[in-house]
């Protein structure tokens, strides 16, 4: 399991938001709409600002390359 499959599961309470690395509380992002699937895996955001990062480039995102930054 890489880093990015555990951005994308299900059964936790928090994710780790892939854009920026922070730590994300599932139900609150969800609340406020900062959830996507992107090939049916779950992604939670701390912010409007890094979903929208990612739904225009999630594959850059995703890159096992890519290093999350705040």
């Amino acid at each position: 399991m890489d880093a990015h499959d555990t951005m994308a599961t299900g059964g936790a309470p928090t994710a780790i938001d892939p854009v920026c690395g922070m730590t994300v509380e599932k139900p609150q992002a969800e609340a406020k709409g900062l959830h996507t699937v992107h090939e049916d895996a779950d992604y939670w955001f701390c912010g409007k600002g890094c979903l929208l990062e990612f739904r225009d480039d999630p594959g850059h995102f995703l890159d096992p390359a890519y290093v999350p930054a705040m």
